[in-house]
């Protein structure tokens, strides 16, 4: 493999166009299919480091990995009950948003939400969804929802 790199601003248009592919195949189902996206990123680059199952823990450690990759430039969380509301500043990957609401689509992935929901279903078995996407002035702004145990039948 080469060592040489390509633009991001190439990247982030090859992500829309694959986004968008696949939400003119799916519509709003798409959202259920892209939940692991990132999940070899996780794997490698944020599992190793979280060594606490408490949730700000985790994506404090979450948030480090993907500043130092120089993903995002800052996130802020806020939980309330089982709602997570959490503001992701400096993404590398706004302008794949931005072309989504110019196609007239909603943003529907996210890979910053998709680190959290991996976390949480990896070390403290627990279902959350990313519910909804909303783009603020150089940020985004993500709401996931936990939700209790997985149900088991004896």
């Amino acid at each position: 493999m080469s060592n040489q790199t390509i633009s991001l601003n190439y990247f982030n248009n090859i992500l829309f166009e694959l986004e968008k592919a696949f939400w003119d195949e799916r519509g709003k189902g798409a959202r259920f299919r892209v939940t692991t996206v990132g999940r070899g990123y996780f794997r490698s680059r944020c599992l190793p480091f979280i060594q606490s199952t408490q949730l700000m823990d985790m994506i404090h450690t979450i948030e480090n990995s993907l500043k130092s990759d120089g993903i995002i430039g800052g996130m802020s969380v806020e939980k309330n009950d089982r709602v997570l509301n959490v503001r992701v500043a400096g993404c590398v990957h706004r302008p794949v948003e931005d072309q989504m609401v110019a196609a007239g689509i909603r943003p529907f992935t996210c890979m910053i939400a998709n680190q959290i929901v991996l976390a949480v279903e990896e070390k403290q078995d627990l279902p959350i969804e990313l519910v909804e996407i909303k783009l603020e002035e150089g940020a985004c702004h993500l709401q996931l929802v936990l939700f209790d145990k997985r149900p088991f039948l004896e």
